[in-house]
């Protein structure tokens, strides 16, 4: 059972002034406390001031936006830094944790309109990469700064974001992109473990959920039918990526133990994967919708192989260090996959009403034998 952390705290004091005045054992003991875990609730107070903090940070960037050429330049840029101040120093002195968390997500949004205010001033293109790797390093600053987990989802997201965005600024096709994203989840799992043995624990299932994100996200384009590799090998930021994945996932191995290597291994043999997916392209997007071959099919049927199996290695990942969010995900993400995948592998093959039974009955399937698998991941975990 999932009970508020709080009240898990004071059971265990509980047991313990109970052990030491002989009323139970410490094999009782420790069998009480077994059967409940720390649960985290998210309370109506905390989503209306984080929907709140989230919309008064857009609706500033885009007043600013709209206003372009009302204002002048300096009183804009004026303006949004003074924002960004006001909620930085809120976000330090507010006691409450909830009204910390949404002045920290202003802080972030705000944050992002000085960044574009000041390439506006300079003169800087707006849709350049640079401008988001800017805000997303500031972020991550930000957020270690203050040791907020918020901020360093933001910081995550961008960066990701960015990374990808700037790959595909070099001429890359999907598939470039696709195994930036899982290169990326090897760098975010990478820091989860190092997080977690040797630096903040409390930032380690942030990076996780950023990790399961991301490879996932990566995999699911990659698996997809007519994806190819183009010109993604000569790629500078690919390649700059792939070298800092493998140092992070080096450091993760050496300096996280076999749990670690457990954790960092399985992530680093999907961006192979996604690799030899890219690599492997029997035909483009348009000759697979006239109809699949058989090297297209089997390449259909490889991808969806090596996604179930990234999507259970989540799973069991998650399940095993009694993160329930995080099954949830990655079976979400499993049965939106198989979806998609079906009908992309279908469509082709059948019209009409045959088509809607097969997919009926893929889904169907799909949708129980997921169900029992958490179930079980769940089970085994307790």
């Amino acid at each position: 059972m999932r009970v508020p952390a709080r009240r898990l705290a004071w059971l265990r004091a509980e047991l313990a002034r109970w052990q030491a005045e002989g009323v139970i054992d410490a094999e009782t003991a420790e069998r009480i406390a077994g059967r409940y875990a720390a649960g985290r609730r998210v309370s109506l107070e905390r989503l209306v001031l984080l929907l709140g903090g989230g919309f008064l940070g857009v609706g500033l960037i885009w007043l600013v936006s709209a206003n372009l050429d009302r204002l002048p330049p300096l009183t804009r840029f004026a303006g949004v830094v003074l924002v960004w101040l006001a909620a930085a120093a809120a976000g330090e002195v507010l006691r409450s944790p909830a009204r910390a968390e949404a002045a920290r997500l202003v802080t972030v949004l705000a944050a992002g309109g000085v960044v574009f205010q000041a390439a506006q001033s300079l003169q800087v293109p707006a849709y350049a990469s640079s401008l988001l790797g800017v805000w997303a390093a500031g972020t991550l600053a930000y957020a270690y700064a203050t040791a907020a987990v918020g901020p360093l989802l933001a910081g995550v997201a961008l960066a990701s974001v960015w990374y990808g965005w700037y790959v595909g600024e070099q001429g890359s096709r999907a598939a470039a992109v696709a195994v930036s994203l899982v290169v990326a989840g090897v760098v975010a799992t990478s820091a989860a473990v190092l997080h977690e043995r040797r630096w903040r624990p409390g930032f380690a299932p942030a990076w996780r959920l950023a990790g399961i994100v991301l490879a996932l996200a990566g995999l699911f384009v990659a698996a997809f039918p007519g994806v190819a590799a183009g010109d993604m090998y000569g790629s500078p930021a690919l390649w700059t990526g792939l070298g800092a994945a493998a140092l992070a996932a080096g450091a993760a191995a050496a300096l996280g133990g076999a749990a670690g290597r457990r954790e960092v291994v399985p992530v680093v043999l999907m961006v192979g994967a996604a690799l030899l997916l890219a690599a492997w392209a029997p035909g483009d997007g348009a000759r697979y919708a006239a109809g699949p071959d058989a090297a297209q099919t089997l390449r259909a049927l490889a991808g969806t192989l090596v996604y179930i199996l990234a999507a259970v290695w989540f799973a069991a990942v998650a399940a095993r260090r009694d993160l329930p969010a995080l099954v949830y995900l990655a079976t979400a993400a499993l049965v939106v996959f198989v979806t998609v995948q079906s009908f992309a592998v279908f469509q082709p093959l059948l019209s009409g009403a045959a088509l809607f039974l097969a997919l009926g009955v893929v889904f169907l399937v799909t949708g129980v034998l997921v169900d029992r698998g958490r179930r079980r991941l769940m089970e085994v975990a307790r």
